[in-house]
């Protein structure tokens, strides 16, 4: 019985301490302002850059044993290189324990990196398969600018609300950093 009791005390107060220690502004800021630098400014570069790959046959992917490298289609090279880029940044982000200050910044990360992830894992695909299926430069470049058009207005406006919440916190807790 005495043993019980001294392990659930235990367990009870690594539940409260856990939960007493924050995550630091610095982690904060690393993690989501950050890695908001992965997201392309441009979809029609990324496309017209993946259709220059695709012409000097320089897509590649990883082999299924992952030692090699093995020729790939703009559709492969998109759901590896793209589909995956904010999976592991948002499992990080809902993990964190932050402040009081920092609440409405995790939550407006986690919206921005949904945001692009489903375009990444969704969107990016489509135009790479019209690439594959040899739809013209006009074609793709079109469907690349009306995701610009759209979904990148709404991308951006949903990182400027992330920047405009991170920076102030940034400042106040004296995280450093450079803008460029």
């Amino acid at each position: 019985m005495k043993r019980s009791s001294v392990l659930f005390f235990v367990l009870f107060f690594c539940t409260i301490s856990c939960d007493l220690v924050k995550d630091s502004p610095d982690t904060i800021f690393q993690l989501i302002g950050l890695n908001s630098n992965k997201i392309p400014p441009s979809y029609e570069r990324v496309f017209k850059e993946l259709r220059q790959q695709k012409e000097s046959k320089s897509l590649n992917v990883p082999s299924e044993d992952g030692k090699s490298m093995k020729k790939a289609n703009c559709v492969e090279f998109v759901k590896y290189f793209y589909g995956l880029t904010f999976k592991e940044d948002l499992k990080k982000i809902k993990k964190l324990n932050p402040d009081d200050d920092a609440k409405e910044i995790v939550k407006a990360g986690i919206e921005l990196f949904e945001y692009a992830d489903e375009i990444q894992s969704k969107d990016f695909p489509v135009i790479a398969k019209m690439i594959d299926d040899g739809k013209s430069d006009e074609e793709v470049d079109a469907a690349a600018k009306h995701l610009d058009d759209t979904k990148g207005i709404e991308l951006d406006k949903k990182h400027q609300k992330m920047m405009d919440l991170l920076l102030p916190y940034a400042d106040k807790n004296g995280v450093e950093y450079k803008r460029l």
